[in-house]
């Protein structure tokens, strides 16, 4: 078979953003019509169900996924090294089944889910499983072979399927939380198959003798000495990620995790840049680290975290003066007192995408024992503040009884400060300067040109909220460019640079 060249990093970035644009559109789309249709409290058990098991996976993975894809970026990886980790997966499975099914009695049961029956609670385990597990490491698969469009192609095809199944059983009357899980449990466990195909797509004639090295053993002891420092944490993080939504659950009842779900769904597509180069990230980070260009090392980084950290700061700046109308006119009436809950989770992705790119670049160069020293650190202490914005006056040892919006306020304060430790941490691990400047321009700039654009356009225009919205969003755009040609070095770029991608995309657009 003839080898394909793989395809630079602009095109690969390009691809995976413009595909993630796509599908995040056609994601919040379905996740907007879910929450209408079926209404705070029942949307609000789906997510609590939903994140309860993703929280699990953290659990059982330890990090092995972490690995997994590390290992495949470094070099090509014989068919049993891929197997004996597929093998590891199933065992995952297996045991989730065991534990839930099982092994849990009937009080316990309804003390986690909170009066679930057992049958929803399995479907919601399986359907987090194929999506979280089985798709995700498929998909890494094929991001160390460098598909990054094949596989966004298959992303995308597998959220249009979804959408159409949940109108079908909509205008079928059967839109109910066994059905919804049954079918993300069917379309998540097909792409992954077909995604693990393309790992092998492009080159199937695998050195046969370097893949008679990898056996049980020399596997499973390369997984440890990758794996062994983050168990902690992932057990630690599985507490972590499970206490807040429980706590949620437990003392803001359905309603709140519904405000909540929302606006942390409305917060990820401001990270579709994240998203889209987090993985070629890895990949080339991991290469580049494995091959000892340490130049190629800090120019991608550098560069890398601050333009991500201005997208943030960009998308939270036009979106956060608008959460009340944006959230009562795309899910009504029942869902506006989530209004500053949603506003609070706008300023998340912002430090979210610093923070992803930090840990990546210390899971890619194997510094381990950092990401696990500072998470473990930062959970435990997160663990206490949820507990006190959560919990009511009443309890012996009283909270603030927040609800959704004490849960989001403490997702974006506890990150701010985590992210800048770890950023300082890796600035020393490569002899960098640890930079924070861009940080407190980048967004203050932002949230204050937000407002402003808001503010004017309110006092001049008065016609429906959605122009209302485009219309400050221009002027928002008009101003952030003027503060981006003052200041590139936010972007970490100079302005020639700047002005280098502009000429070349108008060139495209075929305007100059």
């Amino acid at each position: 078979m003839e080898n394909r060249q793989p395809t630079s990093i602009q095109n690969r970035f390009a691809v995976s953003l413009a595909a993630n644009i796509l599908r995040s559109g056609i994601s919040l789309t379905t996740g907007i019509l879910l929450a209408r249709w079926l209404g705070p409290e029942d949307f609000g058990r789906m997510a609590f169900l939903l994140a309860t098991f993703i929280a699990f996976k953290q659990f059982l993975d330890m990090a092995s996924s972490s690995a997994f894809f590390t290992f495949l970026s470094q070099r090509q990886r014989s068919k049993r090294f891929v197997n004996f980790f597929w093998y590891w997966i199933f065992i995952q499975f297996v045991f989730s089944l065991f534990v839930v099914g099982w092994l849990l009695p009937d009080s316990l049961l309804d003390t986690i889910w909170k009066g679930e029956k057992q049958t929803i609670v399995l479907l919601a385990l399986v359907a987090a499983f194929m999506q979280q597990n089985v798709w995700v490491n498929a998909m890494q698969m094929a991001e160390a072979r460098r598909e990054t469009i094949r596989v966004q192609k298959l992303n995308i095809v597998v959220v249009v399927v979804h959408l159409a199944v949940i109108v079908a059983l909509w205008l079928g009357g059967q839109l109910f939380l066994p059905l919804i899980f049954i079918a993300l449990i069917i379309e998540w466990s097909i792409a992954g198959w077909f995604a693990t195909r393309m790992y092998r797509g492009l080159d199937d004639q695998t050195d046969e003798t370097e893949g008679d090295n990898d056996t049980a053993a020399s596997v499973f002891k390369e997984f440890w000495g990758y794996c062994k420092p983050f168990i902690p944490y992932a057990w630690l993080s599985f507490a972590y990620s499970f206490s807040d939504r429980w706590m949620l659950q437990h003392w803001g009842g359905a309603s709140e995790q519904a405000y909540y779900a929302v606006a942390h769904q409305f917060a990820t597509v401001a990270l579709l840049a994240t998203t889209s180069i987090l993985r070629i990230f890895w990949k080339e980070i991991a290469e580049a680290k494995h091959q000892g260009d340490n130049e190629k090392v800090k120019r991608l980084y550098q560069r890398v975290s601050k333009s991500l950290y201005f997208v943030g700061a960009l998308a939270a700046g036009g979106l956060l003066p608008w959460s009340a109308e944006i959230i009562t006119f795309l899910l009504g009436a029942a869902y506006s007192d989530g209004a500053f809950t949603l506003m609070l989770m706008f300023l998340y992705p912002v430090h979210q995408a610093m923070g992803q790119i930090g840990g990546t670049m210390l899971y890619a160069t194997e510094h381990s024992r950092i990401q696990v020293i500072l998470g473990c650190a930062f959970m435990a202490l997160s663990i206490v503040v949820v507990y006190f914005m959560l919990a009511p006056e009443s309890m012996i040892v009283p909270g603030l009884g927040l609800a959704s919006q004490g849960l989001a306020l403490k997702m974006v304060i506890m990150q701010l400060i985590q992210v800048n430790v770890m950023a300082w941490f890796i600035a020393r691990i490569f002899n960098w300067k640890f930079e924070w400047a861009y940080q407190v321009v980048g967004l203050s700039a932002a949230v204050v040109a937000g407002w402003v654009a808001k503010l004017v356009v309110g006092s001049v225009m008065s016609v429906h909220v959605t122009v209302l919205i485009a219309t400050s969003v221009v002027v928002y755009l008009i101003l952030m460019s003027v503060v981006v040609f003052m200041q590139p070095w936010l972007l970490g770029m100079e302005r020639a640079v700047i002005q280098q991608y502009l000429k070349n995309m108008l060139g495209k657009m075929g305007i100059v």
